[in-house]
């Protein structure tokens, strides 16, 4: 079966355990979304993190997410609320700091975590892509 989770796609990151490529996606979301200096460039951001919490809600959704299910109901919530939000931000002058805010505790809350022990990154499958693919522009989630 194939995943659309980004879970699977750490071995472009140099063996980066998932929690941290997770860490790396949302910071770098924040970096963009905080360097935003025109229309353009905002708007390029808030489509690469509402493209990063697809990727994240496909995965938290998907049979193999191994998280309790109150998490990540919540977590899907809160990936939902991201996207709706990156889009009105999109569209009319939203201040990005809410989004920021949001990965700035998801990042908190996966530091602290990554002092446990975390499971191998597993060999990329027919269909995966790249961790790096899923902020590019036009990438789908599908092979």
């Amino acid at each position: 079966m194939q995943r659309p989770d980004i879970y699977l796609r750490t071995t472009d990151l140099g063996g980066a355990s998932p929690r941290e490529a997770e860490i790396l996606a949302l910071g770098l979301c924040n970096l963009r979304l905080q360097r935003a200096a025109d229309a353009t460039s905002r708007i390029e951001a808030l489509r690469q993190n509402h493209q990063l919490w697809s990727a994240l809600v496909r995965d938290l959704a998907s049979d193999g997410n191994l998280l309790p299910d109150p998490l990540k109901h919540e977590l899907i919530d809160l990936g939902f609320w991201s996207m709706r939000y990156s889009t009105a931000a999109a569209v009319s002058d939203l201040s990005v700091a809410p989004l920021i805010g949001v990965n700035n505790n998801i990042l908190e809350g996966l530091k602290a975590q990554s002092a446990l022990p975390t499971p191998a990154p597993q060999p990329m499958g027919d269909g995966a892509a790249p961790i790096e693919r899923v902020m590019q522009p036009g990438f789908s989630g599908s092979a």
